[in-house]
């Protein structure tokens, strides 16, 4: 009778491990791949994963600002431009002809995507300060916003303060059956 009953308790045990555990998986944080990493892709150049090690590397920025109804927070993090630059995009001089219909669009981990014209963000046109941030109030960001959040500062809705965020692309927004030479001097090229 000891014997049926440690077996019964011993089955039931089982069961029950089997059915929590994919509770506790999906409780578990994301792989140590995807935390606190941000791919950029810029065609015509290989993808450039930018990691917390490469992020804590780059050059610095901090801004304060809030959104919506959060009080004002002292966020830091690295220059989206920046992260651009190091993946190849067409910046500086090189923004110029076709290169004027790029732009960025920056997509989260839930699929909310907003998007930026790659003039906006170079010095040289807009020198929109929008930063890729990993900490705010000295602190990384809590889970509901990070690993990494977009804060961009001038605009007069946070529409596009991306939370979670986790790619980055430059996309070409020409035409492919439109051709022109205005401000560019590579015509035919």
């Amino acid at each position: 009778m000891l014997k049926t009953s440690l077996m019964k308790f011993g089955i039931a045990l089982c069961l029950a491990s089997t059915l929590l555990l994919p509770v506790r998986g999906a409780q578990l944080p994301a792989g140590p791949s995807s935390a606190g990493s941000v791919q950029v892709r810029v065609a015509g150049k290989e993808a450039r994963t930018f990691n917390e090690s490469d992020l804590a590397s780059l050059p610095r920025s901090s801004i304060t600002a809030g959104a919506h109804d959060e009080k004002q927070s002292l966020w830091e993090g690295v220059a989206l431009v920046e992260l651009l630059r190091r993946a190849g995009a067409p910046l500086d001089k090189q923004l110029r002809g076709r290169e004027m219909t790029k732009f960025v669009r920056v997509t989260a981990a839930d699929g909310y995507q907003v998007v930026f014209s790659l003039t906006e963000l170079d010095a040289a046109f807009g020198d929109r300060n929008v930063l890729v941030v990993d900490r705010q109030d000295g602190h990384p960001l809590p889970g509901k916003d990070g690993p990494l959040r977009l804060v961009v500062t001038g605009d007069k809705r946070p529409a596009r303060w991306v939370r979670e965020v986790e790619t980055i692309d430059v996309v070409d927004g020409s035409t492919p059956d439109r051709s022109s030479s205005h401000g560019d001097a590579s015509r035919g090229k």
